[in-house]
């Protein structure tokens, strides 16, 4: 049964994700949205009328033909806005759920048992990850959740994407990146949206403490929450597990 009220009324896409893994994961307790900024909705939009615009140059020979590409236009950007609005954090009562709700796109399953007890801390300035991680510029990676408009989230180390897939091959595969923690583990960053990261870090840590892992729940509380830097130099103080990185590369 879940602990929020709220997630009884969270009908949709999230529950039909997370109703994949009840058996393991059991009820959904929270869930955090990363969806794209004003700014990025705005962009989107601009684009979708300045597209639309330029056919009007030479239309078509009908009304039809005509407002036929502006249609076309509107599915498509519309289509852009929903994947990049797909991201969630999805907190259940015995793991976690990470990653995009999109159609035809699962989250990558992670239980409670495969984090790495004291990795979890909680990020604000989340804009500024990738680069205090000294992977700015670089290709994205498939356990690193983190979009130009994030500004919350939750960094920590667990298993590997191709675990956390549970045996599904996707295209995502070739995202999958190397054992980066100091563990030899694999790091992960999932945003929280406009909510704020410690809400995250206390739901995950009530969760983990109720399935009989209080450690993992009591060094999450402890951590807290960092206010990144996006200093390269600081990713080993500022984000548990993490490795040391100078000059913009992980040594």
């Amino acid at each position: 049964m879940t602990t929020d009220p709220k997630v009884g009324l969270l009908l949709g896409v999230e529950m039909r994700k997370a109703r994949r893994h009840r058996d393991e994961f059991g009820e959904v307790i929270e869930v955090f949205a990363d969806r794209p900024g004003p700014k990025t909705v705005t962009g989107v939009v601009v684009g979708w009328v300045l597209f639309t615009a330029l056919t009007f140059i030479n239309p078509g020979e009908t009304p039809l033909l005509a407002i036929a590409p502006g249609v076309i236009f509107a599915v498509m950007f519309g289509l852009i806005l929903l994947y990049l609005s797909g991201e969630r954090l999805i907190v259940c009562e015995r793991g976690i759920l990470v990653g995009s709700i999109a159609p035809g796109i699962r989250p990558y399953a992670i239980p409670y048992r495969q984090v790495t007890p004291g990795s979890i801390a909680g990020v604000a300035g989340a804009n500024r990850y990738l680069k205090e991680a000294g992977l700015q510029g670089q290709i994205a990676q498939s356990t690193l959740r983190a979009s130009w408009w994030t500004k919350n989230g939750l960094h920590f180390v667990a298993c590997s994407a191709e675990d956390a897939r549970r045996g599904r091959r996707r295209f995502t595969l070739a995202l999958d990146p190397i054992p980066r923690s100091i563990d030899g583990r694999w790091i992960w960053f999932a945003g929280t949206g406009r909510q704020s990261a410690r809400s995250a870090v206390e739901v995950i840590a009530r969760a983990a403490s109720a399935v009989g892992y209080p450690q993992l729940a009591q060094a999450a509380l402890d951590r807290g929450v960092v206010e990144l830097t996006g200093n390269p130099e600081d990713a080993a103080l500022q984000l548990p597990g993490h490795p040391p990185v100078h000059g913009g590369g992980i040594r």
